[in-house]
């Protein structure tokens, strides 16, 4: 009966320190500027969050300046990314890096 108890114990054990572990995800480079990527524009927000309010309407194509990259990674509209802090025309505010894009400087 020891034995089974033991047994138990352990496998509780191991069960619950697999469920605890987080998968790592290493954050992507985010270049000091980039190219907005989203064909209705990107809505730049006064903080990392979709229900947030807004500020203005990026549009598509548009270059942004960025200051790093916030929160966990989310998926808006198919798009993978984390919150990005921006300035745009002299505004500054978070925008989805889902929708951000390298831009090849040659």
């Amino acid at each position: 009966m020891k034995q089974i108890f033991a047994f138990f114990l352990i496998f509780i054990s191991i069960s619950v320190w697999n469920c605890a572990s987080v998968e790592k995800v290493e954050p992507r480079k985010i270049e000091k500027v980039m190219k907005v990527h989203a064909g209705g524009g990107l809505r730049l927000r006064i903080s990392p969050n979709i229900e947030a309010k807004k500020i203005d309407l990026v549009p598509d194509g548009d270059v942004v300046e960025t200051f790093g990259e916030t929160g966990e990674i989310e998926i808006q509209d198919g798009k993978q990314g984390r919150w990005v802090k921006v300035k745009w025309k002299k505004k500054e505010g978070y925008v989805f890096g889902g929708f951000l894009e390298f831009i090849n400087v040659k």
